[in-house]
């Protein structure tokens, strides 16, 4: 096991910066997932941090060993990959023992530890068959139990679920965050789809466009999103945005969208983000669907015609048109507004979030 510290981690491709100055430490023992969209560097940050890549600036170190210019074979790593890379000529106990006995590891041993990973991930019965003979969740427990044989000091793992289908991702990632928990094992873990990263998670770094936006604990990024881009990619259905005015009236706090206005409470914002009075603020006020209620008046409160009607089971998500602004809300599928009706939608202002118009930052 191994703590991990990303110092200033760059990496330039010519002009392009593919990672930014990353400045992470992973606890020993820790699950972190690297989340973003596509091309914000994560996989990139990954391929470094296991050697694949070697880094413009900065410095990698397990422990307090520096392993910046270390060949990936002397870091002590295992990598799970989006493909499962398994031998098809092999039998999966082979392709579990590949890299022990490349190693030259005793015999015995080996065939104890492909036992115990096989026993640790429900393999017991598969493991003299082939790839061809395997489920896609299958390979991806061989490709793990392949990574489990060698005793790694940190796991990477990079979007190893994505060819999967929706139910095997569940049963598997839920298999993934068990085997973590079980051994120990410092993990890296890759992905684009925050609810994903949300289950698996100790804590999780956001990016966007080679540089950290936020990291902290799932619900931490998810409750107090540092700027609208963490806002708008965490959380599903993505967040709503009012774009208005921040302002104060009669030693109250206002935000102004439209013909709309609510009062927030002060300490919502803090003491350098309040606006002058009668000094109106550029602001974005962000709301979440599941905080948006069809026909509740609260703290704020719209009024818009429905477009659309989204029934996902317990809930149903109601697209509402306000004037010109298109939000999504929440209510009882069986209370469902039909579409072209008129509605109200509510929200307490203890669930909404601000931010600043010109920089994004969280006020």
């Amino acid at each position: 096991m191994a703590r991990v510290t990303l110092s200033k981690l760059t990496k330039r491709y010519g002009e392009v910066t593919a990672v930014d100055g990353l400045d992470i430490t992973i606890a020993d023992g820790e699950f972190l997932t690297l989340l973003g969209p596509s091309g914000c560097g994560k996989s990139t940050a990954l391929a470094c941090i296991a050697g694949l890549e070697q880094l413009s600036d900065g410095a990698i170190s397990f422990d307090d060993r520096d392993v910046t210019d270390l060949e990936p074979a002397e870091r002590n790593i295992a990598m799970v990959f989006q493909d499962y890379a398994l031998y098809p000529h092999m039998s999966v106990r082979d392709n579990m023992s590949f890299g022990l006995r490349q190693q030259r590891v005793d015999p015995a041993t080996i065939r104890q530890q492909v036992d115990i990973a096989g026993q640790m991930l429900g393999l017991q019965q598969l493991l003299d068959r082939r790839p061809a003979e395997l489920s896609g969740g299958q390979r991806q427990r061989v490709a793990v139990g392949r990574a489990v044989v060698r005793n790694p000091a940190v796991f990477l793992m990079d979007e190893p679920l994505s060819n999967l289908d929706a139910s095997l991702r569940v049963r598997t990632r839920t298999e993934i965050k068990r085997l973590q928990r079980e051994l120990g094992i410092t993990t890296v873990f890759v992905t684009h789809d925050q609810e994903e990263a949300m289950v698996l998670s100790d804590r999780i770094a956001i990016m966007s466009g080679g540089k950290l936006q936020q990291i902290g604990p799932p619900m931490e990024v998810y409750r107090r999103p540092a700027n609208q881009f963490v806002a708008g990619f965490i959380g599903s259905p993505a967040m709503n945005f009012l774009h208005g005015e921040l302002l104060r009236q009669d030693g109250r706090l206002h935000f102004r969208v439209g013909r709309h206005t609510m009062e927030l409470p002060g300490e919502s914002v803090s003491v350098d983000a309040l606006p002058g009075p009668g000094q109106p603020r550029g602001a974005s006020l962000g709301i979440r669907p599941t905080d948006l209620v069809v026909g509740t008046a609260r703290g704020l409160t719209l009024e818009g015609e429905v477009f659309l009607v989204e029934p996902i089971g317990p809930v149903s998500y109601i697209d509402v048109d306000v004037d010109g602004i298109a939000l999504k809300g929440i209510c009882d599928p069986d209370e469902a507004p039909a579409v072209g009706d008129r509605v109200t939608l509510g929200c307490t202002t203890a669930r909404v979030h601000l931010f600043d118009r010109a920089t994004s930052r969280r006020l």
